[in-house]
């Protein structure tokens, strides 16, 4: 018994030069509407957009039958929730204001600060008083460092917030000298061992600190005092206390250890340490230069001379020269403490577009600088040259092993980046972070001693966009590509898998419909639901085997002669026997 059967194994695919052209890898078909509400099935994937946006099979004109994506590019509808897909080709995707921002990468640390025996060793210029904590208005003060040469100075903007303690006014000072290019590694602030706040100035001698008001009652507010200058800084001597020196940016506590090494004129070399306090090996610069005249040995005696440089002598008060030293600080205390070394400060920029409620673009900039204190940075922010309202001065302080401890805007953790830029948009909001983030994996900031490559690992804003060209991932999801560089979710093809394919009924032009024999359709999503893939640019050829039917013919055909001659021999058969009976 013989019977016509649809083959419906998978058949060879041919790329095609159109990227709407689709073919399903796999089990299954494509889900077709004539509009009337009856479906129609096919393996024929000969799909495209008409003039109205329709996505249709261009044979018959028949609507590919999916699921659409709301306006985020989500999708709320499951499989069975098939609607025709419909796109506007015209589409525009609105701007969107940057809300998130996340830095990641590394900060190098830089060389420890080290002073050598050429340096000269000078009192600080020094600026202070009580302090204030509290809730302090943003304030403005002008810092002014003059001496022989050219006077240096420049403006800083200390935000509004509340500070609960005078280190959290001293990392906002520091944070702003930072992000002034005439101030920064000239000037530091601290608390110092007095519980005093202090600004210091880090250069040689001569140099005298002026602190001005810019606005009303600034330097009061901060200080607790008003406007005024500290004493012009000299060469220090012998007993000059280390915590007034120019080379300390941050206040020794009692147990930090500096530990010294150098070279003697004969080529042999000493080391050794000293541990600060009244305690210990003492305060004072003189102590510092008995404990290294110990280690030179041979009755050396160690001083400073007039312009505050090292001076060794011998036994005989004879000086003794090509030596050299160094001095390192070994911060064991229970605060962190901090060296002023002829190197600059570590600095690092990060920069990258951000954008506002309209979709314009903007520049963000980043300025990361290495403090004084070990393991801690501040950072500074503007957009496009200007300060934000808040978030723009932070600090960021990393644990021993160089991971991320707290990443801390001055006014206090999960404050935001606020700007108003001109032209009647809406008010920038960024939380800017550069903590480990779970989700998405964001290592966030760290300090390990290698180049730094910190920057922007995500950020969420974009400019306006036009739709550019379309494209059809292995899952049915049809993606929109726009001219701003985002991609789209925009329409998804639901493909149909039934119990027995067999049973589908022939429609004419590669299409079905369904029977009770084929049992009712199950709906799938390619990928996920099914093995079965969508491949774009691609449809699938016959799946006849042309070798078994031509051999199937020529069987047939030598039947057929074979019969055809039986019919033969019987007629010459027959005509014989009528010759007979003639």
């Amino acid at each position: 018994l013989k019977s016509i059967e649809t083959n419906f194994a998978q058949g060879s695919l041919q790329t095609t030069d159109k990227n709407t052209d689709l073919a399903l890898e796999g089990d299954g078909f494509f889900i077709l509407s004539a509009g009337n509400g009856a479906r129609y099935y096919t393996r024929d994937g000969s799909f495209g957009f008409d003039a109205d946006g329709r996505f249709v099979n261009t044979s018959n004109g028949m609507l590919v039958m999916g699921n659409l994506a709301e306006a985020n590019g989500e999708f709320t509808g499951g499989a069975t929730d098939l609607e025709p897909i419909y796109l506007d080709l015209q589409k525009e995707l609105p701007g969107e204001a940057t809300s998130e921002i996340k830095l990641s990468g590394n900060l190098d640390p830089g060389s420890i600060p080290v002073l050598i025996s050429d340096t000269a060793f000078t009192v600080a210029s020094t600026f202070g008083g009580a302090g204030v904590t509290g809730a302090i208005p943003e304030t403005q003060i002008q810092i002014r460092l003059t001496s022989s040469a050219q006077p240096i100075e420049g403006q800083i903007t200390i935000p509004a917030a509340t500070y609960n303690a005078l280190t959290d006014l001293s990392d906002a000072l520091n944070g702003a000298i930072a992000a002034n290019e005439s101030l920064v590694g000239k000037v530091v602030a601290q608390v110092d061992e007095a519980g005093q706040l202090e600004l210091r100035a880090t250069g040689g001698s001569g140099v005298t600190l002026n602190v001005a008001d810019v606005t009303v009652g600034g330097v009061a507010g901060i200080f607790g005092a008003g406007p005024g200058a500290g004493a012009a800084s000299v060469a220090a001597a012998t007993a000059t206390e280390i915590n007034t020196l120019s080379q300390v940016g941050k206040d020794l506590d009692a147990g930090d250890v500096i530990q010294f090494s150098g070279s003697r004129a004969n080529g042999t070399t000493y080391e050794g340490t000293f541990t600060y306090g009244a305690a210990n090996d003492g305060t004072t610069i003189g102590s510092l230069l008995t404990a290294l005249g110990n280690e030179f040995g041979s009755g050396v005696t160690a001083a400073l001379d007039a312009n505050g440089k090292i001076t060794v002598t011998d036994a005989g008060a004879s000086p003794v020269t090509g030596f050299t030293s160094n001095f390192r600080l070994q911060d064991t205390g229970t605060t962190t403490s901090g060296l002023v070394g002829p190197v600059p400060p570590e600095q690092h920029r990060i920069s990258t577009k951000i954008f506002d409620s309209q979709g314009a673009p903007k520049t963000l900039t980043v300025t990361l600088t290495e403090s004084l204190e070990f393991n801690k940075w501040t950072y500074d922010v503007k957009i496009d040259g200007q300060r934000p309202q808040t978030g723009s001065l932070g600090t960021v302080t990393f644990n021993e092993d160089g991971s991320n401890r707290v990443f801390k805007p001055i006014e206090g953790v999960d404050t935001q980046i606020e700007f108003a830029p001109a032209g009647g948009v809406q008010t920038i909001r960024i939380s800017l972070s550069g903590e480990r983030q779970a989700d998405p994996d964001i290592t966030g900031l760290t300090q390990f001693s290698r180049a730094s490559t910190a920057g922007v690992a995500l950020q969420d804003g974009r400019m306006p966009g036009s739709l550019e060209r379309l494209f059809v991932s292995p899952d049915g999801v049809i993606e929109g590509a726009f001219d701003n560089g985002e991609t789209m979710n925009l329409a998804r093809v639901i493909i149909a898998n039934f119990e027995n394919p067999n049973g589908l009924q022939r429609r004419g032009g590669n299409i079905y419909g369904e029977t009770e024999n084929s049992g009712t359709r199950n709906e799938e999503l390619p990928t996920v639901t099914t093995g079965t893939q969508v491949v774009s640019g691609s449809l699938e050829l016959s799946n006849v085997d042309m070798a078994r039917e031509l051999t199937d013919l020529i069987i047939s055909q030598r039947g057929f002669q074979a019969n055809s001659r039986v019919v033969t021999t019987t007629d010459q058969i027959l005509a014989e026997t009528v010759n007979l009976k003639q």
